[in-house]
C-alpha cells in the first residue's frame, strides 16, 4: 500500500512513499551506460620512489569504464630498513575496515525477516503487501513498520491479522500482528517457534552524527538478504520538512538504497545494532531515505507492553522554536515582545483544548515548563512524557516581559491527529 506525502525543496515538488507496496509478477532492471573512473590508492614502501593515487573512492564498473586508469605519480623520500621492518600500524577501533560493513551485516542478517500479508478485495485475494522485519526478541517478537502489515483504513489495535515470515535460513511461520501505532508506523508481530530465533541487538540512536556509516538489511521486491550501505545525513528530519501533517515527528536521513520491501527492515550502524526501522523514501530521487530513530522506537515498544498502545498527551498548542534571527524579527514588528534568548513560541492556541482553558495566548513564549528552563519543542516533549491528566506548571513571558504561569492539563491525543 503506497502512502504519499509532499517534500517542497527549491520550488519543487516531490513525491515521498511509504515503502511495502504490493509487489508485482516481475522486476525490471536497467543497466546503466555512463563510464565511472576508478582507482585505487597504494603504498608500497619496498618500493619507495612512487605512490599511485586517484580521483574516487568506491570503484563503480561499466561496460565503458574499462579504459585507461587516471593514475597520477608523486615522488616521496625513501624509507629506511628500519622503516620497512616496522609492523604496520593495526586499524584503530571504530574505524572503517574492509571487513567491518560484512561483520555488522553479518551480525544482524539472521534476524531479518521477509514479511508477506495478502490483500484482498471483496473476498478476493488481489496480491500480497511485502515488506521486512527484525527479530528483537528469542520470543518470537519481530519489529516492523505498520504499513506493511495492516491495513490503515480501518485498522484498530484490537485487530489480530495474519502474517506470512519467512526467515534468512528458510523457515517460515505464521505470525499474528499483536500492536501497530499508524503515527509512527511501527507495529509488533509475534511468531511462535519450538527452535531457537536468531535475534538482532538494539543500540541508540542519540549519539549518531551526519556522516556516519550505517548499513540497511532487508527484503526489497521479496529479494532476501539484500544489503546496502550508506551514511547519516540528518539525524533529525522533522515530519514537517517532508510535508507530513499532524504530530511532530523526526526521521534520521540516510542515503542508503531502499525499495518496496525494505519497509520495517533494519537500519543498523557498524557495530551490527539497530539503531533505526527503514519506513521511506523519496521516489523521484535518489539518497533520500528515512527511518525512524530507535530511540522512540523502544518509547513505542515501552507503551504497547505496559499499556497496549502508544499515549500521546495533547496541549492544543501549535509552536515553533526560537533562536536570534526569530527573536530579532519579531522584536522588528512589534518592539512589546518579550526579551528572550531562547524559549518556545506559541503562535496559535487551538480553541477548545487543554491550552486555552489554562489560559495560553497567541504571543506566549514557554521559557520554563514543570519546573525546568526550555528552549525547544522536544525538551518540552520530552519533559512532558506521557502524562495524561496530570497538571503541568508552564511559565509563559508576554508583551513588556510579563511573566504568567499557567498550569495545563494535557489529554490523550487522538491517534488521527
Amino acid at each position: 500500500m503506497l502512502r504519499k506525502c509532499s517534500l517542497f525543496k527549491h520550488n519543487s515538488f516531490i513525491r515521498v512513499v511509504a515503502l511495502a507496496a504490493a509487489a508485482g509478477s516481475g522486476i525490471a532492471y536497467e543497466l546503466g551506460n555512463d563510464s565511472s573512473d576508478w582507482s585505487s590508492r597504494v603504498s608500497i614502501r619496498a618500493i619507495p620512489q612512487y605512490t599511485f593515487s586517484s580521483n574516487s573512492l568506491f570503484p563503480s564498473l561499466a561496460p565503458s569504464g574499462y579504459g585507461n586508469l587516471p593514475i597520477s605519480f608523486c615522488s616521496i623520500s625513501s624509507a629506511s630498513a628500519s622503516d620497512v621492518n616496522k609492523e604496520s600500524p593495526k586499524p584503530c577501533c571504530g574505524c572503517l575496515g574492509r571487513d567491518t560493513i560484512a561483520n555488522a551485516a553479518a551480525k544482524v542478517g539472521p534476524a531479518v525477516v521477509n514479511l508477506s500479508v495478502p490483500k484482498g478485495f471483496h473476498g478476493m485475494t488481489v496480491g500480497k503487501s511485502i515488506g521486512s522485519g527484525t527479530i528483537i526478541d528469542g520470543d518470537g517478537t519481530i519489529l516492523t513498520c505498520a504499513h506493511v502489515v495492516v491495513d490503515f483504513q480501518g485498522f484498530t489495535s484490537s485487530s489480530k491479522g495474519k502474517v506470512d515470515v519467512t526467515l534468512q535460513d528458510g523457515r517460515s511461520f505464521e505470525g499474528t500482528v499483536v500492536n501497530a501505532d499508524l503515527h509512527s508506523d511501527i507495529a509488533i508481530v509475534k511468531i511462535n517457534s519450538k527452535t531457537p530465533l536468531p535475534t538482532a541487538k538494539l543500540g541508540s540512536s542519540g549519539s549518531l552524527r551526519p556522516g556516519d556509516w550505517v548499513v540497511a538489511v532487508g527484503c526489497p521486491l521479496s529479494l532476501q538478504n539484500t544489503i546496502t550501505a550508506g551514511i547519516v545525513s540528518c539525524v533529525d528530519r522533522k515530519s514537517s520538512d517532508l510535508g507530513l501533517g499532524g504530530m511532530r515527528r523526526e526521521y534520521l536521513q540516510t542515503d542508503c538504497a531502499i525499495n518496496a520491501g525494505n519497509s520495517g527492515g533494519p537500519l543498523v550502524n557498524i557495530d551490527g545494532e539497530v539503531i533505526g526501522v527503514n519506513i521511506m523514501k523519496v521516489l523521484a530521487a535518489d539518497g533520500l531515505s528515512f527511518s525512524v530513530p530507535i530511540d522512540s522506537v523502544s518509547k513505542i515498544i515501552e507503551h504497547f507492553k505496559t499499556k497496549g498502545r502508544v499515549v500521546r498527551p495533547w496541549l492544543g498548542l501549535k509552536m515553533i522554536d526560537l533562536n536570534d534571527m526569530i527573536v530579532s524579527q519579531l522584536k522588528e514588528k512589534d518592539v512589546l515582545f518579550p526579551d528572550v534568548t531562547k524559549g518556545v513560541l506559541v503562535p496559535m492556541v487551538s480553541p477548545g483544548s487543554p491550552a486555552e482553558r489554562a489560559g495560553f495566548h497567541p504571543g506566549d513564549v514557554v521559557v520554563e515548563f514543570e519546573g525546568k528552563p526550555v528552549g525547544s519543542i522536544k525538551e518540552v516533549i520530552e519533559i512532558m512524557g506521557d502524562k495524561v491528566g496530570k497538571p503541568i506548571k508552564v511559565v509563559v513571558k508576554r508583551a513588556k516581559n510579563t511573566s504568567m504561569t499557567l498550569t495545563v492539563i494535557p489529554e490523550e491525543a487522538n491517534p488521527d491527529m
